[in-house]
C-alpha cells in the first residue's frame, strides 16, 4: 500500500464520521426549534406552562409469565426535553469523536507500517518478531501492517518513535499555526477516548483529569500546567452540576452581537487529528524522497 492510499483510506473514515456528525447536529437543532417553537405558542398562558410537554412509561417484559412490567415513569418540562435533546447530542458526538479517535489509531500504525516497509532500518528490531534478516526481504506491507497493530503501546510508542526520528515533527507539535501544542491535543483526545468508552463520558475528578494528560504529554512542569494548555482542556467540560462531564458541543462566540455564530468543539478535535495526519504524511513523503535521492 502506498502512503497516499493510507491517507485516502483514513479521510474517507473520517468523512464518514463528519456527515455523522452533521446528521446528528442538524436532527437535534430540528427538534430544539419545534421544542422553542411550542415554548413561543403557549407563553402567553401560565396554565399551560405549567403542563408537562412529554410523558413516558418505561415497560419490560416479565421473562416468566410475558406480562408489561412498569419500572418508571417520567415527566418532561418544555425545559426538561430542552437539556434531553442537548444531553442526547453530546452523547451522540462524544461516541463520534471516540471513532474518530480509533480511526486515527489506525492510521498511525498503518503511517508505521509502510514506513517500517520501505525502510526496514527505521524499526526497533524487537518489532519485527522472530524472524531471521533473510526472511524480511520477503514480508509485505500487510505483514508490517500486522506487527504495528500487536507492537507494545501503540499508538503512543509509535509516535515517540516518530518524534525521536523526526525532529521537525517536534518542532511543530509545539510551534504551529493553530497555536496548540498537538502532542497535548492528541493525548487529550486519546484519555477523552478512553473516557467516553469506559465511565460514560464523565470523569470522576476533573483536576486530576487535567493532571493526567498533561503528565503524559509532557507538559507538566514542576507541577503547573501554562493557561493556555489547562483552558483547552477546561472548554470540554460543563459547568456546575455538569463539570465533570465531557461537553463537545457548539460554543457560541461574540453573544453580544446579534449573529448566530458558534464554534464546534468536536469539529476543533477531529481538525487536530485530521492536522497531525497530514503532517505525518508529509514528513514521511519527504523521507522518502530525500532517501531515494540519495539512494
Amino acid at each position: 500500500m502506498k502512503l497516499h492510499q493510507i491517507w485516502s483510506a483514513y479521510s474517507a473514515r473520517m468523512s464518514e464520521i463528519e456527515l455523522l456528525h452533521r446528521s446528528t447536529k442538524e436532527l437535534a437543532n430540528r427538534e430544539l426549534r419545534k421544542i422553542n417553537e411550542h415554548a413561543g405558542s403557549i407563553k402567553d398562558n401560565d396554565e399551560l406552562k405549567e403542563l408537562s410537554s412529554s410523558h413516558h412509561n418505561m415497560t419490560f417484559n416479565d421473562v416468566k409469565t410475558g406480562n408489561t412490567r412498569f419500572y418508571d415513569q417520567t415527566k418532561l418540562s418544555l425545559e426538561g426535553r430542552y437539556l434531553h435533546v442537548l444531553l442526547h447530542k453530546n452523547k451522540q458526538y462524544q461516541w463520534l469523536l471516540a471513532e474518530a479517535y480509533e480511526e486515527f489509531e489506525d492510521f498511525i500504525e498503518n503511517a508505521y507500517a509502510f514506513y517500517g516497509y520501505v525502510n526496514n532500518t527505521f524499526w526497533p528490531l524487537k518489532d519485527y518478531g522472530s524472524i531471521t534478516l533473510s526472511e524480511l526481504t520477503s514480508k509485505d506491507f500487510d505483514w508490517h501492517a500486522k506487527q504495528a497493530k500487536n507492537k507494545k503501546d501503540a499508538p503512543k510508542s509509535i509516535l515517540n518513535k516518530f518524534r525521536s526520528q523526526f525532529p521537525e515533527l517536534v518542532k511543530i507539535e509545539q510551534n504551529n499555526a493553530l497555536n496548540t501544542n498537538l502532542a497535548l491535543a492528541i493525548t487529550l483526545i486519546e484519555k477523552l477516548r478512553h473516557i467516553i468508552v469506559h465511565k460514560g463520558g464523565k470523569v470522576d475528578s476533573k483536576e486530576e483529569f487535567i493532571k493526567l494528560v498533561a503528565q503524559e504529554s509532557g507538559v507538566y512542569n514542576n507541577g503547573n500546567i501554562s493557561q493556555a494548555n489547562a483552558d483547552l482542556i477546561n472548554l470540554l467540560f460543563g459547568e456546575n452540576e455538569y463539570e465533570n462531564l465531557i461537553t463537545i458541543l457548539e460554543v457560541r462566540v461574540q453573544p453580544e452581537i446579534p449573529l448566530d455564530i458558534h464554534v464546534s468543539l468536536f469539529g476543533k478535535l477531529t481538525n487536530y487529528l485530521m492536522s497531525y495526519a497530514f503532517l505525518v504524511c508529509e514528513i514521511l513523503q519527504s523521507e522518502i524522497s530525500d532517501e531515494q535521492e540519495n539512494a
